[in-house]
Formats: structure tokens, sequence, C-alpha cells
């Protein structure tokens, strides 16, 4: 046993101050299958705002549609009162064993007290130990608990916000030369072709091969198909950064422990597995290492781990950051039209938008920026890069039922794409609130102090895959059977006006 315990002890000094309050049977864990503790110490829950507010986390899961959820609601409260008495007995106990500790230098009979310090001992031990499974159990429930809506939230249906680019009505207004592509949009004409015989056509697109060479749902974008993809690229990270976001790229291979904290689980409320995990046979440190890695669906993972165990000062919020990096979804959807071609793939490039902002707090400045305003500004910014392409698109408030883990709320930009004849999301933003931040350990403060939990936002700034199957079909010129190159892209195009046939 004290060859464990000074294993234990060397073992805890090695660690970051902040990892030092693991317990001790998860020391001992670690210790015994020889795994690297985890990347990021433990979630510092509002728990106390829960057991007050319990109608509000409640409806929020009722929402979102997680009965099972919601009913750990009151079981929270429940285990969290209970440990706030088993704190207080533990109070008692150490100051019994204080008191009998002070005597023991001046008393005659030693003997009864150290029989008495020692059941107090054994005493503070078992209050102790039920206090850490109550504290895990909490964690385990909080884990799965979702962020809070909004009031005005819309519920089951989203609501439209505005039209972005509304098409001309009249059929005499039809356009397509090289200053102008306009043309009427027939939300029921069935005939049009799609992406996937457009980009073939044109020697663009190859998923035959793809599919060959990596499976379903990937691709290969070839000559002008490649050249859209980094115009795309550069035009959204161009508008990005003139609106004051800096940029970064970041990995898109990152430990579990931070796509877990960002939301994001490895299967869907389906069952459906949605990482692509990463397996080293007798990895960093071991074989307990192995299965901890994973690749990232989306910038955002990384980029809200950048500022993990981080404090922003309050005179530099927001802090605005965009990064371009590939992102991997293991599920892709099923087989079918909705699904057809590029939509919705494992592996593509994305450039996203992220930003930290004070949470709310009596103290935080007057003035100070807002998570509602910032996603405001992440909004108008999607709405600029939408309209600058000249897509006819829908803005959507989305609803509770819809949003994911992290999200308070979310807006969603959904182009037309006339070759699916349907509605297709190209951007999303989200507020998190201060949910990935108590997860990340990001903070702000004012004056060298410690204000507030950070709120995180991020936004899509360019789906690749999506942009490029909204571009070839409202584009698509059939009598030239050539794809129009909206203005702001041209410059990546030698100043050519058309995607002609490779």
């Amino acid at each position: 046993m004290q060859a464990v315990r000074r294993r234990r002890a060397q073992w805890t000094q090695q660690l970051p101050p902040r990892f030092r309050h693991f317990t001790l049977s998860a020391r001992l864990r670690d210790i015994s299958s020889k795994q690297q503790p985890s990347a990021i110490a433990l979630p510092q829950y509002n728990i106390k705002h829960l057991v007050a507010n319990q109608d509000l986390y409640i409806r929020s899961c009722n929402v979102r549609r997680l009965p099972n959820v919601a009913n750990t609601v009151p079981v929270i409260a429940q285990l969290y009162g209970k440990t706030n008495t088993l704190r207080k007995d533990r109070t008692t106990v150490y100051t019994q064993r204080k008191a009998l500790q002070n005597q023991l230098h001046i008393a005659k009979d030693k003997t009864r007290i150290l029989e008495q310090l020692g059941k107090l001992k054994d005493a503070g031990n078992a209050v102790d130990t039920e206090i850490e499974e109550l504290e895990r159990k909490i964690r385990d429930y909080m884990d799965r608990m979702p962020n809070l809506i909004p009031e005005d939230c819309p519920l089951d249906e989203e609501r439209v916000v505005k039209y972005i680019c509304p098409p001309p009505s009249d059929p005499a207004e039809l356009k397509r030369n090289d200053d102008e592509f306009i043309q009427p949009i027939d939300f029921d004409d069935k005939t049009l072709a799609d992406h996937v015989d457009i980009g073939v056509q044109l020697g663009i697109i190859d998923l035959m091969t793809a599919s060959k060479v990596s499976g379903h749902a990937f691709y290969y974008l070839i000559g002008d198909g490649a050249v859209l993809e980094q115009a795309l690229v550069h035009y959204a990270l161009d508008k990005a950064r003139r609106r004051g976001f800096k940029m970064m790229i970041p990995p898109s291979v990152v430990r579990r422990e931070f796509a877990h904290a960002c939301g994001f689980r490895p299967r869907d409320t389906n069952g459906e597995q949605q990482i692509y995990n990463i397996t080293i046979a007798g990895g960093e440190l071991g074989s307990g290492d192995e299965g901890r890695l994973c690749l990232a669906g989306t910038a955002e993972i990384p980029l809200a781990a950048w500022a993990s165990d981080k404090s922003f000062d309050v005179k530099e919020c927001p802090v605005k950051m965009v990064g371009v990096s590939r992102s991997y979804r293991a599920e892709a959807g099923s087989r079918g039209r909705d699904t057809r071609g590029i939509y919705r793939v494992h592996e593509f490039t994305k450039v996203e938008l992220f930003s930290w902002v004070p949470g709310p707090t009596e103290e935080t400045p007057e003035g100070a920026p807002t998570s509602a305003d910032m996603l405001e500004e992440l909004r108008e910014l999607q709405e600029d890069i939408i309209s600058g392409l000249g897509l006819h698109a829908r803005v959507l408030d989305m609803p509770g039922a819809d949003l994911g883990a992290s999200a308070y709320r979310k807006y969603d930009i959904e182009a037309w794409m006339p070759g699916r004849q349907n509605w297709g999301e190209i951007t999303s933003a989200s507020n998190c609130t201060d949910y990935q931040s108590r997860r990340l350990h990001t903070r702000v403060k004012v004056d060298g102090k410690t204000l507030t939990f950070a709120h995180t936002l991020n936004g899509t700034a360019m789906a690749v895959p999506r942009a490029i199957v909204a571009i070839l079909e409202n584009y698509y010129d059939p009598e030239r059977k050539a794809v129009w190159i909206p203005k702001p892209l041209r410059k990546y195009f030698d100043n050519r006006a058309w995607i002609e046939q490779q």
C-alpha cells in the first residue's frame, strides 16, 4: 500500500495543478491502466443555476425531444442537496478531529483520544467516498444535459427570417451573358440537371473513381472544379478578414475529449456513428492511449480547443478567428436523391468562423459585446458571403428540436438548389453561450481578475461542396453547356466568365 501511495504522490506532482483535484480512485485507475489523464480538467457545470431553474432545463430537454434527460433534472437537484448536506457533515467531522488533535499533546490518556481520532478518520473517509460517488453521478447526468434555449426560440418548425437575392418571376427577365446571369426559378420543374450531371459533363467532378478508391460519399474535384474550391475558400477568407477575423489553420486530428467538450458525440440520437476514431496500436504512452484521437467533423472543435485553459482580457473581446480545415463526417446520410453527389460527403473543405465574448455578469463592463450581438454579426457576414455569390437563399431561425446539445440559438441559411428541387443548408451560425467554455475552461477577465466564463459562437463561412452544388445548379446554361462564374470568384479563374467542358 505504501508503494502505491508513493507512486500516487509522484504521479500527482507531475500533473499541472488544475488536474490534481482528481479523486483517489480515478488516479489509481489511471495508474493501473497506464492511461494518460484527460487533457482537460473536469467541467465546471453551473449546477446551482440548474437547481434554481429546473423548469428551464426541463423545457429545453423536452423541446429537444430528450425526455429521459429531462427526468434527470430533479434527480440532479436531489443529489446536489444531499452532497451539500454531506459536506456539512464532513466539516463537522474535521472540526472534531482538529479539536481532538489539539488536546492530544496535553492529554494524559492519549489512547482514548487516538481511538476517537481513528473513528473520526474512518467516518471522514466514508463521507468523502460518498461525496465522490454523488459528484460522479452528478457529472454523468450533467454531461448529458443540453444548453438552454431562449423563450422566443421556435419549437418544432423553423422560422423564415428573410430571403436573400430573390429571383425574378417574369420569364422575360432571363439573361445569360458574361456580365449577367438572371433566370426565373421554377420551383416545380423536375427536369433540371443536377450538379452531378453538370459536373460529370464538364469533367470537373469524378464520383465513380472516388467510390472505387475510397468508397461511397467521396469525390474528386478536377481542373476548374478544384479551382472553384480554392476560389470559394479564398473568397470567404477575404470577407472574414475584412470583418476583423484572424486567420488560423487548425489541426484536423483532435483528442476525443475536446470533441466531447464541444458537444459532439460518437453517435447521434439514432445511434449512427458520427465521428471517425483513430486507433494507434501502442500509442503515445502504450496501449492505454488507443482510441483517444479522432478526426474533427468541423474546425469548430480545434478552434474552441485552442482557447482551452485560456483567459481573454475583456478589452480584446470579441476575439474572432476564421479557420480552414478538412472536415470529416462518418455519417453521410441515407442514399438517394437528397444525398446524391457531393451534397453530403464524408470528407470536405470548410471555412469556419469562431468567436469568444464575455458572459453576462454584474461586473461585465457596459458596452462589452454580448453573444446575442455576436450571433447577429456572424449571420450578417454569412448573408454578405451568400449574396455576393448571387444565390437565392433563405435565413432560418432554427427550432429547438433541431438544435445540437451545445447550441442556445442557431441560424441556418439554405440556398435553392434547382437540380435537387429543394432547399439545401449552406451555412449555420450558433450561439453556445457558456456550454463549451465551462468544459474547456475558457474565461474572460477584467483588470487581471477573472470575471466569467466566455460565451462561444461558431458559424460556417464556406462549406465548399454545398456551395459548389448551389453554383453549378443555379448558374448552368443548358444551351451553352457551361456554368457562369460569379464575379467575385473570377479573379481566381484568370478573369474567365464560364466553366466549360474540360
